[in-house]
Formats: C-alpha cells, structure tokens, sequence
C-alpha cells in the first residue's frame, strides 16, 4: 500500500507541473496585456473526444505469445471505449479513458481457461508526450495511471501503472482522425513484474478534435501554428 501511495503521489505532482506550464504556454491564444486564466485555458484550446474498439491480452504472459489472437486475446465487435483528452501544452495531452470488455469462453486469463463470459472494466488518467505536432501524423507516448476491475477468480481487481505508444492520423482538417495505441499496464503489487495483475490493452478508433465554436477554434489553430 505505501508503493501504491508513493507511486500515486509523484504522479499528481507531474500531472500538476504540467498543468501550471500549460497556463503558461496558453497565453499566446490571447494579446500580450491579457493573460489568460483557467477558464480561458478550458474553453479556447482543443479537446479530443475518441470512441475506440480495444482488445485485451490477460493470459498471464504479457512477454509471451503476443499474436495468439484465437487463445488469448479479448475484444468485443463494436466499440467500447471512450475517451477525452486535453490539449495541456504543445507536446502533452492529458487523457481520462473508460473501457470495458468481456472475457470470452475458451479465452486464457492468467492460466485459466474461460467456461463463462467475464466482464472487464477500466479508467485511467494518463499523460501523452506528443513527439511532433507538424505533420498529419502524431506518434506519442504515454504514462498513467489506472483502476481495472474483473470479474474472474484470479486478481480481480488493481491498480495499474500504464505505459505505451500510439499515433493520431489526422484525415479531415485536422478535426477527424484515426488513432491507434498499444499500452501495457502494471499491477501495482508485488511482485509488480511478474504479478498476474499486468496485461496488455490496445485499441484502435477515431478521434474528433473539437473547442466549442468557431471563434475559438480559429484562436487554438493561431496558437498551434505559432507553436511550429
């Protein structure tokens, strides 16, 4: 518990430095003798909303069998999670992800065989560190934080260290898009390594980026602009 408290703790204190220097970054949507405050910072730079298909690999071997789609790997027919993301800086977004999936019979989940359906759920708070912003295709990384919770007998529930990549592609002015992430997440409980609570979770989906109207959406275009 006290790993899990640490580990929690330094992740709100970057979440917290990256948000006073997105108040900062910011102040180029609006002129020099106007500086602008939190709600200016919400309401005139771009959102992302995301609906995406995901799949999980909960086998029990996260390094082990990556590809064996018909044994271990979980995913529903239409989408199922969603999300919605804030542009905080020129290279970092900050993300709130809602995922749910179900464990299907003759799936391997941590050694078992499934007999049943088992539903899955996750949220997660996650940090992405866009690597560029110039072209229609953005590759980033991402770390956060998460809550999973399962409905099978072994590590039902945990909280999780996430890691991963992933790339948007823009396709219709830079408004629609296609993105695509893959992302381990970790137990955190010992061993935190090896505990049956890690998985992999990949999705892939379509993204809309949106500010609210017109006016503030030609703004958050002249800042991003400014910002190449």
């Amino acid at each position: 518990m006290r790993f899990l408290k640490s580990r929690v703790f330094l992740f709100l204190c970057f979440l917290a430095f990256f948000q006073l220097n997105a108040q900062k970054k910011h102040s180029l949507l609006v002129p020099c003798n106007e500086r602008l405050g939190f709600k200016h910072f919400i309401s005139k730079t771009p959102w992302r909303v995301q609906l995406a298909w995901t799949m999980v690999d909960d086998d029990g071997k996260p390094f082990n069998d990556l590809l064996n789609i018909k044994k271990t790997w979980n995913f529903p027919p239409y989408p199922t999670k969603i999300a919605i993301e804030k542009e905080c800086t020129r290279h970092w977004n900050l993300e709130l992800a809602l995922a749910y999936n179900n464990y299907k019979p003759g799936k391997t989940i941590n050694g078992d065989v499934m007999t049943t359906n088992k539903p899955f759920f996750s949220i997660d708070v996650n940090g992405k560190y866009l690597l560029t912003k110039k072209y229609r295709i953005e590759p980033y990384l991402l770390i956060g934080l998460g809550y999973t919770q399962r409905t099978t007998a072994k590590y039902q529930s945990a909280a999780t260290l996430n890691a991963g990549i992933g790339f948007t592609s823009w396709i219709v002015d830079n408004k629609w898009g296609i993105i695509l992430q893959g992302s381990g997440k970790f137990g955190l409980q010992a061993p935190v390594i090896k505990t049956g609570s890690n998985y992999l979770q990949h999705s892939i989906g379509v993204v809309y980026k949106f500010t609210g109207n017109g006016k503030r959406l030609k703004l958050a275009r002249a800042h991003l602009k400014k910002m190449f």
